[in-house]
């Protein structure tokens, strides 16, 4: 007879196993199924015999374990046998804040919440040796005066800090070793400062998260070493496979309302990663990001390994530059390019990000997890536990799968239930025909080797391999909802038949049976499933070319389940979160064009108009609109699916590439907006692939390819000639203009902001300048001169005149313009004014005057307001220019480090040409003009080569 059955919630496990060693360190015997309950045998009834056969029970409370569903019987059993507690057979041990209810509430409980591990110790042995409660220190006497006579304080408790786990996966497995890699996380953490930034990385399944989460329960264990604020976040629970779909928005969104930073909902993901930077530097704080490689571009892509995730990058980048007193663990199956500057090495042995290239298990410890999970005898030899590590059977086990942990848990698991834990019986496992190139090959094969067993079982065997399957349809947790749906009359033909009529018990049974092979995770309290993205892998694969229709139909049903159990239009990124997996499940059922009519333009978007585009214009959900826009296409972004109706694609083509566009992908937002402009010219819809064709021009000249922009330039002219629309021919004529501007052909460029303006004088007679976006780019062709001679403190009348010329034209649009159409359009014309008022008093020698700084500072705030960051450089680069003409060198260096910081977002080469060109004229640096000679060059940037010259002759001056 065992002295405690200790029942516990498996969220809770840390817990239980540390009271249970405390317990046996005391001398009382225990059992606790982390530790007791062997390979092969039926959970139920381990535990029904586990509680008769110890003669009390501690029952860890938490409110996991009041909404756990096996917990209740363990505790009314024991408290059945003893209700007046005179016996003590029930002893509640509370772990966590919660508040007994019920039959519960009327028993005296151990409380643990708070302490210290030694007092928790001492409270712990105390109740279960019902040692009396009197105090050490005599009592102070209650009459006396206020602090007379009274005891020294005792030590207060020290709070436990803010944590959130919540987001990691639940029962992670502890795979063995790993103690060099357990030794270099300790020291980066006691290096206060030191080392802001850690990655594990290595392939799927070798045990990064399994490693990260023992490291995470010993700080636990030691009440968190000085943590003060500790959060979690695992990508893999968004989505692990080639298509890499996930979204930051869910993660930024928590981890802002956790750290408690103040931004808007709407703000770019760029801002609200610096914010968020600021606020974890604040704090001693653990940041974990468990699986970030659904974030970065995969193998193979021209940026793999980056992130595609800016708000993301931002908060890394700016946490390894500056430091902090905390840690961010990453755990990526790649390294990050993004932190490659700043990684430690022979070269850089103080540098903030150490990496820490995961191996796979050495012989040793392979053959010792083998033998944990039951793999116990060699043949009808025994292997001793004294000998296991070294054994010659599991180290060759070990190595015939490079020790890959996944595969060997999987393995030991499967060896033990199918063949007694016999290791030579691995050869029912074809290894040797794995894919060679990667470990989710022998993975793979192992659960396949499950599969065919489980198919030899019998009923049981049905239903395990039915509800395993199960994982397949999602890239996340299944919910108990979930599940149902899938399990619910009739079957789906060829995979749930032996699933649909079972009762709650024998459904848990059989899901607690698989979690303890070690083949899923199971939250009985919530009723909760989830895998290892290896084995939501391998099943998604296996239903999609095993059992088509299956695959369909039980998408189908999750789809029709989530958007019928989720409220119509929703509030909030948390509250959109199901209406994103409906899309995708009804995208693989093949239900496209309704779910992008009825739930993602219907109740993600709430429509598309004026009041529409909830999901990115009120919660800046961009990435996670760019994961559903995914679900159209095939593959992204180069075509949507055939099913959807031709203008849905086009309008999918747009709606892609402006998210793509507001992340700063923009060389991705180049396919979308190309397949678009083409489909337009299919169609004969020239109006609309003359816009097309325009911003395809846009994004080129963003992006530095300016010979392509003015050929894609040329097309929108001709498609709008075509289409007849006056209004258009002029739009395009003006944009082909200004990319031949940037290409250097000056005087083509005049003659065709001279013709737009004859159309548009034509179109309005009353308004007969251009004006807004295009009136500016006719600006600054008419400014080009006073410009250059201003930066060369040389000019005369007719550049002075051009100035006053300009200036004219710029005050007649703004009042034109003013209150009637958006903040852009009034800012570029306050631009335009400071920029002609700025050359006309440096040409005339003098410092910029009120008109200038005034004009400048309207232009800067108002492109602010108006939210067009890609614009906001032009302001900025003008206004530097203006403060270190008026003795501001801090001023101009803060605006020149903006612009860099907003032009290498997404690329912008023909920006950051300028900030190179800007930075090298203002403080005389030779690397920045050789920077700028060089995006000039590759760019072909012929607007500024007169001007690099100049740059060149002057800095040849200073060197002479």
């Amino acid at each position: 007879m065992k002295d405690f059955f200790l029942s516990y919630n498996q969220a809770d496990r840390d817990w239980a196993e540390w009271i249970a060693w405390q317990l046996e360190e005391a001398g009382y015997s225990t059992v606790i199924q982390a530790w007791d309950f062997a390979a092969g045998g039926n959970f139920v009834l381990e535990m029904d015999r586990a509680a008769k056969e110890a003669r009390g029970t501690v029952a860890v409370l938490s409110e996991n374990y009041f909404s756990a569903l096996y917990t209740q019987p363990e505790w009314a059993a024991a408290f059945a046998q003893d209700p007046t507690g005179a016996q003590r057979q029930l002893i509640p041990v509370r772990v966590r804040e919660c508040t007994p209810a019920g039959l519960l509430a009327a028993i005296t409980y151990i409380d643990l919440v708070g302490l210290e591990p030694a007092g928790a110790k001492t409270q712990l042995l105390a109740g279960i040796q019902e040692k009396r409660l009197k105090p050490a220190r005599e009592p102070p006497f209650p009459g006396g005066a206020a602090g007379q006579g009274a005891a020294p304080p005792a030590f207060p408790a020290s709070p436990l800090p803010p944590i959130d786990l919540s987001h990691l996966p639940a029962g992670a497995p502890h795979f063995l070793g790993r103690q060099a890699e357990l030794a270099a996380l300790d020291q980066a953490w006691a290096e206060t400062g030191r080392t802001p930034i850690v990655q594990l990385i290595a392939p799927g399944g070798t045990g990064k998260t399994s490693l990260m989460t023992r490291w995470v329960d010993r700080l636990r264990a030691e009440n968190w070493r000085g943590a003060k604020r500790v959060f979690a976040w695992s990508f893999y629970s968004q989505g692990s496979g080639e298509d890499r779909r996930a979204s930051e928005d869910g993660f930024l969104d928590a981890a802002i309302r956790f750290f408690g930073v103040t931004v808007e909902a709407a703000a770019s993901p760029w801002d609200k990663g610096e914010q968020l930077a600021t606020t974890v530097a604040a704090y001693r704080s653990l940041l974990i990001l468990d699986g970030l490689e659904p974030l970065q571009y995969p193998p193979g892509h021209a940026l793999a390994g980056e992130l595609k995730a800016p708000g993301v990058q931002t908060l890394l980048k700016r946490l390894a530059a500056r430091g902090q007193r905390g840690l961010v663990l990453i755990t990526s199956r790649e390294h990050l390019a993004d932190l490659a500057d700043r990684a430690r090495d022979a070269e850089r042995p103080d540098a903030g990000v150490l990496l820490l290239d995961l191996d796979n298990l050495v012989d040793s410890d392979g053959a010792r997890l083998l033998y944990r999970l039951g793999v116990r005898r060699a043949g009808a030899a025994a292997i001793a536990e004294h000998a296991a590590a070294t054994d010659a059977e599991l180290q060759a086990a070990s190595r015939e799968v490079e020790g890959h942990a996944l595969t060997l848990a999987l393995l030991g698991s499967y060896l033990a239930r199918a063949w007694g834990g016999d290791a030579r019986k691995r050869d029912m496992v074809d290894f040797a025909r794995a894919n060679e190139r990667t470990h989710r090959g022998h993975a793979f094969r192992a659960i396949a080797a499950y599969e065919t067993w489980f198919t030899r079982e019998g009923a049981a065997g049905e239903r395990a391999l039915a509800a395993l399957r199960l994982v397949g349809f999602f890239d996340r947790p299944a919910s108990r909802a979930n599940l149902a749906a899938l399990r619910q009359p009739p079957a789906i033909a060829g995979l749930t038949e032996a699933l649909v009529g079972l009762d709650e018990p024998d459904w848990h049974g059989t899901l607690a049976d698989l979690a303890h092979a070690g083949l899923l995770r199971f939250d009985a309290g919530s009723g909760s499933v989830d895998a290892h993205p290896l084995l939501r892998e391998y099943f998604a694969q296996r239903l999609r070319h095993d059992l088509p229709a299956a695959w369909r139909e039980g998408h189908r049903r999750l789809y029709e389940q989530i958007k019928t159990d989720t409220p119509y239009r929703p509030d909030g990124l948390a509250g959109l979160q199901p209406l994103y997996q409906a899309v995708a499940h009804g995208c693989q059922a093949g239900l496209v064009q309704e779910a992008c009519d009825e739930v993602y333009r219907e109740r993600i978007l709430r429509g598309t108009g004026l009041d529409g585009f909830y999901s990115a214009k009120k919660l800046g959900a961009f990435g996670a609109d760019l994961g559903a826009l995914a679900c159209f296409f095939d593959p992204p972004w180069r075509r949507p699916v055939p099913q959807l109706e031709e203008a849905n694609q086009a309008w999918l083509l747009n709606e892609a590439a402006i998210r793509l566009r507001a992340l700063g992908r923009l060389a991705e937002a180049l396919e979308p907006v190309r397949a678009g402009a083409k489909m337009r010219v299919r169609q004969n819809v020239w109006n609309n692939a003359a816009a097309s064709y325009n911003n395809l021009s846009e994004l080129q000249l963003s992006l530095g390819q300016i010979d392509a922009a003015v050929q894609e330039a040329a097309l929108a002219v001709e498609y709008a000639d075509r289409s007849g629309d006056t209004f258009l021919r002029m739009v395009m004529r003006t944009a082909l203009a200004n990319a031949r501007q940037q290409q250097g052909e000056s005087e083509l460029a005049r003659q065709g902001f001279a013709e737009a303006e004859g159309m548009q004088a034509e179109w309005q007679p009353e308004y007969p300048l251009l004006y807004s976006l295009r009136g500016f780019q006719y600006g600054e062709r008419l400014l080009a001169a006073a410009e250059r001679a201003a930066w060369r403190g040389a000019g005369d009348a007719a550049t002075l005149a051009a100035c006053a010329g300009v200036a004219q034209r710029a005050t007649q649009t703004l009042e034109w313009i003013k209150g009637k159409l958006g903040l852009l359009d009034e800012a570029l014309d306050h631009l335009t004014l400071a920029r002609c008022a700025l050359y006309a008093d440096l040409l005339q020698d003098q410092p910029p005057g009120a008109d200038a700084r005034g004009e400048c500072e309207a232009a800067v705030s108002g492109l602010r307001a108006a939210g067009t960051q890609h614009e906001l450089p032009r302001g900025l680069l003008t206004r530097a220019w203006l403060r270190h003409a008026c003795g501001d060198a801090d001023g101009a260096r803060a605006d020149l480090a903006e612009v860099e910081t907003l032009a290498s977002r997404g690329g912008m080469k023909l920006f950051l040409a300028d900030l190179a060109l800007t930075r090298a004229r203002l403080f005389r640096d030779r690397a920045q003009l050789q920077l700028a000679r060089e995006l000039i060059d590759e760019c072909g940037y012929g607007r500024r080569r007169p001007e690099l010259q100049d740059a060149e002759q002057q800095a040849e001056r200073d060197d002479g």
